[in-house]
């Protein structure tokens, strides 16, 4: 018989929808602190790791505010540190690292559709891509949703073309919204689901780095100017916020943005933008931050003081039936924008103070969708409170244990459900997007930081005659003998995924090629077709191949022959499994690093296919890893030997196997042993051999000696993929063999010409292209070659790492020409 919760009076719902903390006296108490503080500040910025974490810990921790930080971006056209994805994956990383910031800092989390597309040296150039007014709506939804009392732009609105494109445009877009968030002409399909909001004040989070130096800043006329002590130190947690901030902004590990906290004062200024004047040095002053803004709030604010004042740290069960009183006080309230936040909250400080542990546990990690899976289910209550668990509802499933919950004893069950018609995947992925933006199909998901846990296990329990239900999402559970217990979140993935086991095929004559299609089963005896989709000029053997995969988790890789056009021709290669008339078309990539969740991304599967004329003098190099890239797996698909070789390990023996050593993206950023290990690559340049220095930044540079003569990096760039190159001497070797370079070779480009291009180098170096974007001057640091003893050396900035795996033939065949240069 299933449980029925109408049958009790003084229902009290309380969902939270995450995982059940250990109980931490002096957090529930500040949490209990939070809970009487009615205010809230939205903080602006472009990109993740653009947030002041300082800042936000400050409202979110110390003035007890609700605090969220808005990135329009998710920060898809880095670079990786950590590892080789790029783009969309790259994106995924960085979320999950803003969603473990704001763990710890204390603040929450929103997005835009808006693809970090690269670098932008213009907000009239982002706003094009973007597509200004998307991306103005969402932000405009943002703030009536959230209803920021204060709103903070991490960047000036007013200088743009001084700083990255995105960072400006952030400001610009903020500002506007400011206004158009209370118009009901704006957008006004919104005010369906939303209201009116207008905030209260807007700020710039202004410090010495916009000013230039840090002497300009202390010699600035501040009167304008708010400031505040953000390093505070937190007597009852033992931490200062700096901590807090440090440890936060630490997370940005894909970025290189590990933090040492600062101590002692930390002074940060606001400088009012619009809004009224504030008073005594106080962004809220003005506003009623107290439950005399709510209705009938001032019997919550009298019942939270009293449980303040009453809280035992020892024991802080105690404090339940207060907790609950106040919980159901709130849910009489009228409906409000405040109550069902301070409802969410509440829950997570009733839950624990009852010190519960709560499990759902699957079996297996992944599921599929209308599938059933075996769940075991744990409820343990610590306390001497007296708690009955009456039911469990998961789905349409209810379960009636009927069960005291008392000192610690354990209760435990195993179930089988049935799994919901969904994915559990990155939401923004699943669909085609644009250059600027990426394609949401349900858009109430919008902005929000991942894909909603479809399916909650819901606890209800009754103490001292109340109803009160938990919420705990379905997770996975697995022992390693050195992590110990490590817990994932359950997925919800397609019965199969399909992919290329390469990104970009290349193909320089008619001769058929191999391709292998990785099928990877997510359900056990799985049973289909599998077809190639290809351009019509383009020719597969077999047409289809059946598939059986027997073990679930197992991949097979199926092959197929593909014949290429007579003529130059580049185009989309799909692959589709069918199995009782559905088609499966999703590729899978797996992301798995210690400091975030496992993630799952799913995607449109494809691969190019690419037929150019292509030639090499070299077909063996040697390739020094840097920050990671994909180029080691784009020259092998070309026909290339690469041999992998460790910097700390580089010697001439070793190196003299080769005729070319090419050294990966910010090698010399990463690679401590090139600090010293630099003058045995010379040596071998010396000796005949060819070396390729790709782009490093000027910034965390382990040595200054990056080539065998001196050069200076700059932050020159050229981020318009269809910037017009010309050639500085266009009878260079470089130029015309083994590949004669045409300039239909730069069409076709992805995301940037280039980036950190020098901008002084010693005599002996020639520069080969002249490039620049527009309204700028041409810049001729793109390809620098040099003649150094008997061998070549060349330092290029431009940015293979993005064309060669995108598969741009002109690339293709300039870097070629580069391995090729002196032999």
């Amino acid at each position: 018989m299933k449980f029925n919760t109408n049958l009790y009076l003084g229902l009290i719902i309380l969902l939270v929808s995450q995982l059940v903390q250990g109980q931490n006296a002096i957090s529930i108490y500040k949490q209990l602190e939070k809970f009487n503080f009615l205010g809230s500040v939205l903080y602006v910025a472009a990109h993740p790791d653009d947030e002041n974490t300082r800042m936000i810990s400050y409202f979110s921790n110390h003035k007890n505010a609700r605090t969220a930080y808005l990135s329009l971006t998710r920060g898809d056209g880095g670079q990786n540190l950590i590892g080789t994805e790029l783009k969309e994956g790259l994106g995924v990383i960085r979320t999950q690292e803003l969603l473990a910031a704001r763990k710890i800092d204390g603040g929450e989390q929103f997005f835009t559709t808006a693809v970090d597309f690269g670098f932008s040296k213009h907000p009239d150039e982002t706003l094009q891509i973007w597509d200004k007014t998307a991306i103005l709506s969402q932000v405009v939804s943002r703030i009536r949703t959230f209803q920021p009392d204060i709103i903070i732009n991490r960047f000036d609105h007013r200088t743009p073309g001084t700083t990255h494109g995105h960072h400006t445009t952030s400001a610009l877009l903020s500002m506007e919204a400011f206004d158009l968030a209370n118009d009901p002409t704006a957008f006004p399909n919104q005010l369906k689901s939303t209201g009116l909001w207008q905030p209260k004040r807007q700020f710039f989070n202004t410090s010495w780095w916009f000013y230039g130096s840090r002497e300009k800043f202390k010699a600035a006329n501040k009167s304008n100017l708010i400031s505040m002590d953000t390093g505070g130190f937190d007597p009852m947690t033992g931490v200062s916020n700096s901590e807090i901030a440090a440890n936060s902004r630490s997370q940005h590990k894909s970025q290189g943005f590990g933090s040492a906290p600062s101590y002692g004062e930390q002074v940060e200024y606001l400088e009012l933008l619009k809004g009224e004047a504030t008073q005594n040095n106080d962004p809220f002053s003005g506003i009623d931050t107290s439950w005399n803004r709510v209705p009938g709030g001032a019997v919550i604010a009298k019942s939270t003081e009293k449980a303040l004042a009453n809280f035992d740290f020892k024991a802080p069960y105690k404090s339940l039936p207060a907790l609950i009183d106040i919980y159901t006080a709130l849910e009489q309230l009228p409906n409000n924008h405040w109550k069902p936040i301070k409802l969410k909250l509440l829950k997570t400080i009733i839950t624990q103070c009852a010190g519960f542990r709560l499990q759902a546990n699957t079996t297996d990690a992944i599921g599929n969708p209308d599938t059933q899976i075996q769940l075991k289910l744990l409820a343990l209550n610590p306390t001497p409170l007296k708690i009955q668990l009456k039911a469990i509802k998961i789905g349409t499933q209810t379960i009636t244990p009927n069960t005291l919950l008392s000192d610690n004893k354990l209760w435990e069950t195993t179930t089988r459900i049935e799994l919901p018609n969904t994915l559990t995947a990155p939401y923004w992925l699943t669909k085609k997007g644009t250059l600027g933006n990426y394609a949401v199909a349900d858009s109430a998901l919008i902005g929000v930081p991942e894909t909603p846990n479809p399916l909650m296990a819901a606890f209800i329990f009754e103490f001292e005659n109340k109803i009160f239900t938990l919420t705990q999402p379905l997770q996975h559970r697995t022992t390693d003998p050195v992590e110990g217990e490590i817990v994932s979140p359950f997925q919800i993935l397609p019965k199969v995924t399909v992919q290329a086991t390469q990104p970009v095929y290349l193909f320089s004559d008619a001769t058929p090629k191999t391709v292998f299609i990785a099928v990877q089963s997510n359900a056990s005896n799985f049973k289909g077709d599998l077809k190639l989709n290809l351009p019509k000029s383009w020719s597969v053997n077999p047409e289809s191949q059946p598939i059986h995969i027997q073990q679930k988790g197992e991949l097979q890789n199926f092959s197929f022959k593909i014949t290429a056009p007579k003529e130059d021709h580049s185009g989309e290669m799909h692959a589709v499994v069918t199995s009782n008339g559905q088609n499966y078309s999703f590729g899978l990539q797996e992301i798995d690093y210690p400091h975030i969740p496992k993630q799952y991304q799913l995607y449109p599967n494809s691969a190019r296919v690419v037929k150019v004329d292509l030639k090499t003098k070299v077909q063996k190099v040697g390739y020094i890893r840097g920050a990671g890239d994909k180029i080691p797996e784009s020259l092998k698909a070309v026909g290339l030997h690469v041999d992998a070789i460790e910097a700390d390990a580089i010697t001439i023996k070793k190196l003299q196997d080769y005729p070319t050593v090419i050294m990966g993206i910010r090698a010399f950023n990463v690679k401590n042993a090139l600090s010293y290990k630099n003058a045995v690559l010379w040596e071998y340049v010396a000796n005949g051999g060819t070396v390729i220095v790709q782009y490093n930044t000027s910034r965390g540079l382990k040595t200054n000696a990056i080539a065998p003569y001196p050069l200076r990096l700059s932050r020159d760039r050229v981020t318009d993929e269809q910037a017009s190159v010309s050639y500085v001497n266009p009878a260079h070797p470089l130029l015309q063999s083994p590949n004669v370079l045409m300039p239909a070779d730069f069409n076709g480009w992805v995301q940037e010409r280039g980036l950190y291009f020098p901008n002084q180098w010693d005599a002996a170096f020639t520069p080969i292209f002249k490039m620049n974007d527009a309204r700028e001057t041409p810049k001729q640091g793109s390809v620098l070659v040099a003649d150094y003893g008997k061998g070549k050396f060349i330092y290029t900035g431009l940015s293979f790492f993005r064309q060669l795996p995108a598969g741009v033939p002109g690339a293709y065949r300039l870097f070629l020409n580069m391995i090729s240069y002196g032999h």
